[in-house]
């Protein structure tokens, strides 16, 4: 009876690869693709309340965390289905390439040579492109506050340096860009083109959930102010905002929180653009992992430096020579040539036929 329910269950699974193989089409791609980013961030709400508010309290990091972390395990279905079930797509088979057969092969983790140089190569393109602020950050505390930035940096001592250096830069690029942007281009369900520009809009989108936090936290800070004024002019009586005041500040917390949403998606959609570039180029995702791990440390560069103080014009030349020297470095430091791993001719070729067969 044992070996009946091995084959059974043989015959099943063999059943279910060739309707997979059958019924699948690039299009579904894009249909995990969008579910894994929704997932990414519902998973981060299953928790009770307690362990979803703040996002600072370290049980709450710890639940999310977990939460992350399975859904790195589940996005492993999307390239697992695309890649080894479902038959190669037509773009493939017309540019006669073979595409990987694991996810590993997709991203490159399996190569710590790979690893080595893409991760050196990112932070080279990063420290060009982040030129500015780092001029800023010295002029501004000399040499010894760019050494206390970076041996910060290095220092995991608490959740939030834990969630913001290892756990976001790993799991967000994991399954935004690992497992969605190769993907996609090998299921024949974008061009090369499409994933550098278009996966990072679910990465950008994927932010939108702060706005709840954002606004709670400004409502808070507006009632408090509001409060602080209404016993001011009472004469030190407490007294609390009117139903009248409560809209007001509502709306202005409102606002607020879409302004930084807003600004939270055009910055996050912009780094989403370099690092499915740079996990496509070099095809290791230890080149968008580091390149999202520094960023997390110098964090959004304050443009306001090069136009105000003493040394705003020596700071905006910093950020013109950087964005040059990276814009310059950008494609000679992913050459595919330098990146064992790197499958970009292959994506290059399967993302023409793909375009060719659009144009039918």
């Amino acid at each position: 009876t044992r070996g009946a329910r091995r084959l059974m269950t043989a015959t099943m699974a063999g059943s279910w690869s060739a309707w997979v193989g059958e019924t699948w089409r690039p299009t579904h791609a894009w249909a995990g693709a969008v579910t894994l980013a929704s997932l990414y961030v519902l998973s981060l709400y299953l928790w009770p309340r307690r362990l979803r508010s703040p996002r600072d309290h370290p049980a709450v990091i710890r639940a999310r965390v977990v939460s992350l972390v399975l859904t790195c395990v589940v996005s492993c279905a999307l390239p697992g289905i695309a890649l080894q079930v479902a038959l190669p797509c037509e773009a493939s088979l017309n540019a006669g390439v073979m595409i990987p057969t694991s996810i590993s092969g997709a991203t490159g983790i399996g190569s710590v040579q790979g690893a080595l140089v893409s991760t050196v190569a990112s932070l080279f393109l990063c420290v060009s492109l982040f030129l500015g602020p780092l001029v800023a950050l010295v002029l501004d505390g000399g040499t010894d506050a760019l050494s206390r930035l970076f041996r910060n940096a290095l220092s995991l001592s608490t959740a939030v340096k834990w969630r913001n250096r290892i756990v976001a830069p790993v799991t967000e690029e994991w399954v935004f860009r690992g497992v969605c942007a190769p993907t996609l281009v090998f299921a024949g369900a974008a061009t090369v083109a499409g994933a550098v520009f278009q996966t990072p809009l679910l990465f950008g989108l994927a932010h939108a959930h702060h706005f709840f936090e954002v606004k709670e936290r400004a409502l808070e800070r507006l009632v408090t102010g509001n409060s602080a004024r209404n016993r001011s002019s009472a004469g030190g009586k407490d007294s609390t905002p009117t139903s009248y005041q409560l809209r007001t500040l509502n709306i202005s917390a409102t606002k607020n929180a879409a302004a930084v949403v807003a600004a939270q998606f055009a910055y996050t959609y912009l780094f989403g653009t370099l690092a499915v570039f740079l996990l496509l180029r070099t095809g290791s995702i230890c080149a968008p992992i580091a390149a999202h791990g520094f960023c997390n440390v110098l964090g959004v560069p304050d443009l306001r430096k090069c136009f105000t103080g003493r040394n705003a014009g020596l700071i905006a030349v910093a950020y013109v020579v950087g964005i040059c020297v990276f814009t310059a470095a950008l494609w000679p430091a992913t050459d595919p040539s330098w990146h064992a791993e790197s499958k970009w001719r292959d994506l290059v070729a399967i993302s023409r036929a793909t375009r060719e067969m659009r144009k039918r």
